[in-house]
């Protein structure tokens, strides 16, 4: 099951960095859930819920929900909420500090925080999420964390959204055709570069959450890459643009250990 994390502009009680509780507009919850693709697959946890309306909003797409909230009077305000809206069952919220609550089973997370609270969170998302996992994060960015997209919002500065990327960085060996190549990944968030062995040229290759894609060049034909990173395997297919066929070819990697 999918998990789905919203944090709104909130004060957290173990951080010295204080932010207002503001409501985003009913607009830009709408525009904030559909980039992050909230369905009845996603479980919703919101840090500084404030009323709950991500949560309620993420509940009636059939998501299952939770906020977290500081103020114990939005709290109850929330639950309230749930039931006028007829979700109480699925839309859930309790009484805590966002930065004291385990959300690594997160699949989506949403944010409006100050920018210096989004750099403080950075590496808890980076190191408590699994790849894949989407990160939205209203007018705010993660400073040199680039978004993977980014659109306008009605009266905020928009939504940008993040893929947690898979940790791909050092050696692989590649199988593909029946021949070995090695190939040195280096890695900045989701941003890779890829140098291999001789016979095997590398080029813009691209890495959202656990999706891998890339150009290469064997011999004199040329391919398309694409396939997934699952822990320390890659698999997927190639297909040769050097003629019209469809045909793939299977290839898979391997995280070299040594």
């Amino acid at each position: 099951m999918a998990v789905f994390i919203s944090l709104s502009i909130h004060m957290a009680a173990a951080s010295e960095i204080v932010a207002p509780y503001v409501d985003t507009v009913r607009e830009d919850v709408e525009l904030i859930l559909e980039l992050a693709d909230v369905g009845p697959e996603d479980y919703l946890v919101d840090l500084g819920s404030g009323d709950g309306r991500f949560v309620i909003e993420a509940a009636k797409r059939g998501a299952m929900a939770l906020g977290v909230e500081l103020d114990k009077k939005l709290v109850d305000i929330s639950r309230a909420n749930a039931r006028a809206a007829g979700v109480s069952e699925r839309a859930l919220f309790v009484h805590e500090d966002l930065f004291n609550v385990d959300f690594s089973m997160a699949s989506v997370v949403t944010l409006y925080l100050m920018p210096e609270v989004n750099l403080r969170l950075r590496p808890i998302l980076l190191e408590s999420l699994r790849p894949g996992t989407r990160v939205v994060s209203n007018s705010f960015d993660m400073g040199d964390w680039k978004p993977d997209a980014r659109v306008q919002g009605r009266t905020s500065g928009g939504a940008l959204l993040w893929y947690i990327p898979a940790k791909v960085s050092g050696g692989w060996t590649f199988t593909f055709m029946g021949r070995l190549y090695e190939v040195q990944i280096t890695q900045t968030y989701q941003d890779v570069v890829a140098e291999s062995s001789k016979g095997f040229r590398i080029e813009e290759m691209d890495l959202q959450g656990t999706n891998l894609r890339f150009l290469g060049q064997i011999d004199d034909q040329r391919y398309t890459f694409q396939g997934e990173i699952v822990g320390a395997l890659a698999i997927g297919t190639a297909r040769s643009e050097n003629n019209s066929s469809d045909e793939e070819v299977y290839w898979r990697a391997e995280r070299n250990h040594r």
